[in-house]
Parts: C-alpha cells; structure tokens; sequence
C-alpha cells in the first residue's frame, strides 16, 4: 500500500488556524464556511452532515465540552453551536480542540476521497492558506 504524507495537509490546518491568532474563533468558522459548499458540491449535504457529525463525536472523545448537535439541519446552524462551543473556552483549548476537528475531518474525508482531492479542495476552499504552503507539497 502507498504511503501517504499527510504533514503537509496537517500544516496548512495548523498556519490557517494561527494565521490570527487572536480571532480563532471567527478564523475557524471562515474556514468551515469556505470548505463546506467545496464538499458539498462534490458529496452532497447529505454527505457532508454525517461525515461532520462523526468528526465531532471522535473530536469528543478528547474535547467532550465539544459536543454539539452536529446533524443541525442547515450549515449555520452547525458553525452557531461550534462557535458557542469555542468560545466557552480557553483561547489555546478552543485552538487544540479546532485544530482536531479539522485533522480528523479531513482524514476522514482523504481516506474516503483520496488525499490528492481532498488537498485539491482545500486548495480550492482555502486559497489563501495554500499560498504559503509550497506547491511540491501538494500532489496533484
């Protein structure tokens, strides 16, 4: 089986989440905001909701304040009850906890889509983070 690097997915998480660090918050929600219509696009709302609600669950078994109605019927009814999530926190626990719920979404995401089209959606949902990530990083 081909092994595959999942680093550089993993940094543009973390230089997306850092890139202003004092607005974590609303820097999390821009990001669900723009990679949600990419994967719905391609997997439906109907995929996109389970894939998230188990996201948040697996997320819980580290973060159990987390927990959240992740099948909320519409999107921003989702990013509402993540947003009330993180704030309730710490800066630096609402960044640890953000940061899991986006590797493990999108580990999930790559295992199921592969990780060339996972990463060419975020580089599609996410153009200003994969500016800074070097195109040799990102297989195509």
């Amino acid at each position: 089986m081909m092994q595959v690097n999942v680093q550089p997915r993993r940094q543009m998480i973390q230089s997306a989440l850092t890139r202003h660090p004092h607005a974590m918050v609303p820097t999390t929600l821009r990001l669900w905001e723009q990679l949600t219509p990419e994967l719905v696009a391609i997997i439906g709302e109907g995929g996109f909701r389970p894939l998230y609600a188990r996201s948040v669950r697996l997320a819980c078994q580290q973060y159990p304040w987390m927990a959240h109605d992740a099948q909320a019927l519409d999107a921003s009814g989702r990013l509402a009850q993540l947003q009330t999530c993180l704030e309730a926190q710490e800066p630096a626990q609402a960044h640890q906890a953000s940061m899991a719920l986006f590797t493990i979404f999108l580990d999930m995401l790559a295992s199921l889509i592969g990780e060339t089209l996972t990463n060419h959606l975020l580089q599609s949902a996410w153009p200003q983070e994969t500016v800074q990530t070097p195109a040799k990083d990102f297989p195509r």
